[in-house]
């Protein structure tokens, strides 16, 4: 028998309906638990003009549970078969060349604007070893990565990452200069075009389509393959949001703001915990143990009385 379904229509969203929607996703463990993540304590922040906003808002967040993060992570990788094998290759070829491709991968990760060992893309690039079953010996830092480069045959080189929302944080760890022994600094962009063989490639989770195009355009030596690019209609901030319905879209930004500013939330020009979220991004999501910079604080906040949706870890 053929299964129909209908689609709710956004304006018969109620509170009810989004809450009995959030207590099946923790059930079910989608969600964690109620000390991590807990919606109706967060709507108790809002007034009562506000709610039916607050509703839409909550009904917008997404989180992305560790097993959903570790098969997006398989699904990224395994992509770039589609880079890596000939479409007119037989099947034993094919299984060859992948094979031999894994079997040669440097895993990195990306790195913040100061690098750090408290940078989270050190634990997501273990994930690696966990998930894809990469041995620990060719999961590098950017740093033994480019050496193992300049001192061995050349290999392809992944950069994992869990999310990725202005490209900012990519480009400027392609582009960074490191000091490398008995050499002269230097860095991936510089050396890609040099070592014939190597190839690069970054293999995000989840990207927006700010970033996307800016990578694609900055750094084209670089094989771009997300799990999923975020479209802008998934910012709370786009006119054409697809989180608000028609009626809500005039008012939305202005409810974000003034909620923000009662909670104490600054307005930063869309620096890092700005009311619209890093790069002025205005997202709703988390990934596993992080609530990326580009989430609107709206969620995280805990300063002022603020219930947080989510805490941060």
């Amino acid at each position: 028998m053929e299964s129909t379904y209908s689609q709710i229509p956004a304006a018969s969203i109620d509170e009810q309906f989004v809450l009995t929607k959030c207590d099946y996703f923790i059930d079910v463990q989608i969600w964690p638990l109620l000390d991590r993540l807990n919606p109706s304590r967060w709507l108790e922040n809002f007034e009562e003009d506000e709610k039916r906003h607050a509703v839409h808002l909550l009904n917008s967040f997404t989180f992305f549970c560790e097993p959903f993060v570790n098969e997006m992570l398989k699904a990224a990788f395994q992509g770039l078969s589609a880079y890596v094998l000939r479409r007119d290759e037989s099947l034993l070829n094919a299984l060859t060349s992948w094979a031999t491709f894994v079997d040669s991968v440097i895993i990195t990760h990306v790195t913040g604007e100061v690098p750090s060992p408290t940078d989270s893309g050190y634990a997501f690039a273990r994930k690696a070893r966990q998930v894809l079953q990469i041995p620990e010996e060719r999961i590098l830092g950017p740093t033994d990565a480019l050496e193992r480069l300049l001192s061995g045959a050349p290999r392809p080189v992944i950069f994992v990452d869990d999310f990725v929302g202005s490209g900012k944080q990519f480009i400027q760890t392609w582009r960074r200069p490191i000091n490398t022994v008995g050499r002269a600094r230097t860095s991936f962009e510089r050396i890609a075009p040099l070592i014939r063989g190597a190839r690069f490639f970054y293999c995000p989770l989840i990207c927006t389509e700010i970033g996307y195009q800016r990578i694609r355009d900055t750094c084209p030596e670089v094989v771009l393959n997300p799990a999923h690019i975020l479209s802008r209609r998934y910012s709370a901030l786009d006119p054409d949001s697809i989180i608000w319905p028609e009626d809500l879209k005039p008012t939305a930004v202005e409810f974000i703001r003034r909620a923000s500013a009662r909670a104490g939330i600054p307005d930063k020009n869309g620096g890092v915990n700005d009311w619209r979220g890093f790069n002025k991004l205005g997202l709703a999501l988390a990934i596993g143990d992080s609530v990326p910079d580009a989430t609107m604080p709206i969620f995280y906040w805990e300063q002022n009385g603020w219930k947080p949706l989510i805490r941060r870890r």
